[in-house]
């Protein structure tokens, strides 16, 4: 019965960090050259953590579609668009939200019209008192207009 506590206890502690990209939201459509924002939120957490970095970047999406069973993000992020530290925080008047930072990134020109791609977000964290390193790899299907 402890054994089950313990791997309860890890396995809450590792989705309690998860993020999750707010938006643009999935199947959106941008435009090569375009400048949008991505919001990157991480739900509130009582375990510690440190933030380490985040990485958002596109790539194509492979010929069975980003959404295959399959397809696994980490394996090629593409082109990156930000690379480095980010400090999710609860923005004032926006209650609903969980902890979030907002990126301005420029769509790369390099897409083609009809093209389908995704839109990945990569994240370090140390969490808990060891601690112990989580990478996490997100990401949302966007097609190119």
């Amino acid at each position: 019965m402890k054994y089950f506590a313990v791997v309860a206890a890890l396995a809450a502690t590792c989705f309690a960090q998860n993020i999750a990209i707010g938006f643009p939201a999935a199947n959106s459509t941008v435009s090569p050259g375009q400048s949008m924002t991505v919001q990157v939120n991480k739900p509130d957490s009582l375990t510690g953590s440190t933030e380490v970095g985040l990485v958002l970047s596109m790539a194509s999406c492979p010929a069975d579609g980003c959404t295959s069973p399959s397809y696994d993000p980490s394996d090629i992020l593409g082109q990156i668009l930000f690379n480095g530290l980010w400090d999710p925080e609860f923005q004032p008047g926006a209650t609903q939200l969980p902890p979030h930072q907002n990126f301005t990134v420029e769509v790369p020109p390099s897409f083609t019209s009809g093209e389908n791609v995704a839109l990945i977000a990569t994240h370090l964290v140390l969490v808990g008192a060891g601690p112990e390193a989580i990478l996490q790899t997100t990401f949302v299907p966007l097609t190119v207009s």
